[in-house]
């Protein structure tokens, strides 16, 4: 029997539209794996029409060097068309709902495989980044005709470097091998990492209320709440706030830590983090999930705020066996 990657571009060979999707809220390798796949696709079937949808992101836009950076296609469009859905653990989270309209669907992902949707699933739990399941879906078809450009490898180094936190979580031997496989294509990494690094004086004064406002528990739990006013005051347009998640990783007694920022909605969205202690289980109770060392979720008000700290909090205590203050 075939592999999966090999049934894949068999798919991928048979039809001539293909729609690609990846998750709402996207970050650099939901984009990378996304964009870099149609680049590789592009390339390497120019007869084909070949489409990444989803809503655009301004703070992102710089990953892409080609207009537009998202396509707009009409519903029609899917009617014939293979939908390939990168890096979404699940069916409700992929951006732009229409991707179920596909005659066939195929599932690209690194994430736990509790959602298996899909008529073909492709899924390497615990892997780095979808995109460096893209480049190792070319590199193990190139003599079928998958063909790499510089553009394709740009995009699938970003995302690779925004899911490893800049090369500090899920990193292994093959992550660094398919690295040193994109460097050969000459890409700009250094205008790379300049965007990545790179803030508004905005939201380096939002930098400065976090770290000053965090609060941190005798366990090495810190958190702190971001609400739509506060974020709001600090005008930081379509450039979101990720920018703030790493902060508290830099203080030495840290070992865990969330981000709770509110949503128009009155919920909050949560960006769980962890030097030590593996917490996408617990990002599971709160409807989310992720890497084993950085995960989201959601807490639906306070109460789901005050509920998640105290888990977070115990897990550290019963591992360290840190007393808590009274």
């Amino acid at each position: 029997m075939a592999r999966i990657e090999e049934q894949i571009l068999e798919q991928i060979k048979r039809y001539e539209t293909i729609i690609i999707h990846r998750h709402q809220r996207p970050d650099p390798d939901a984009f990378g794996s996304q964009l870099g796949l149609k680049a590789i696709l592009k390339a390497s079937f120019p007869e084909k029409n070949i489409y990444a949808v989803g809503k655009p992101v301004p703070g992102l836009a710089w990953m892409s060097e080609t207009e537009p950076f998202m396509d707009t296609i009409s519903d029609a469009t899917y009617n014939k068309a293979l939908v390939i859905v990168t890096d979404t653990a699940n069916a409700p989270r992929v951006d732009d709902q229409r991707w179920s309209n596909g005659l066939e669907i195929i599932k690209i992902d690194h994430h736990p495989n509790d959602d298996q949707y899909g008529d073909w699933q492709w899924v390497k739990e615990g892997h780095s980044a979808t995109s460096t399941m893209i480049y190792e879906f070319y590199e193990l078809l190139k003599d079928q005709g998958l063909v790499m450009t510089q553009e394709a490898a740009r995009l699938l180094y970003i995302g690779i470097v925004g899911d490893t936190g800049r090369f500090m979580y899920g990193m292994d031997s093959e992550t660094f091998r398919v690295v040193s496989e994109l460097f050969k294509y000459h890409f700009d990494y250094e205008t790379v990492h300049h965007h990545m690094e790179t803030i508004s004086e905005n939201a380096a004064k939002l930098s400065g209320y976090v770290l000053q406002n965090l609060t941190i528990l005798p366990s090495g739990f810190a958190f702190i709440i971001m609400t739509k006013d506060l974020v709001k005051k600090f005008n930081l347009q379509e450039s979101g706030t990720a920018f703030v998640v790493p902060l508290p990783s830099k203080i030495d007694c840290v070992k865990a830590w969330a981000i709770f920022e509110e949503q128009d909605e009155g919920n909050f969205r949560v960006r769980l983090r962890s030097k030590t202690i593996v917490i996408n289980q617990i990002a599971n109770q709160f409807d989310g999930g992720g890497h084993p060392m950085a995960s989201g979720a959601w807490a639906q008000d306070k109460n789901d705020i005050a509920r998640l700290v105290k888990i977070v909090d115990s897990a550290l205590i019963e591992k360290y066996g840190v007393e808590k203050e009274d």
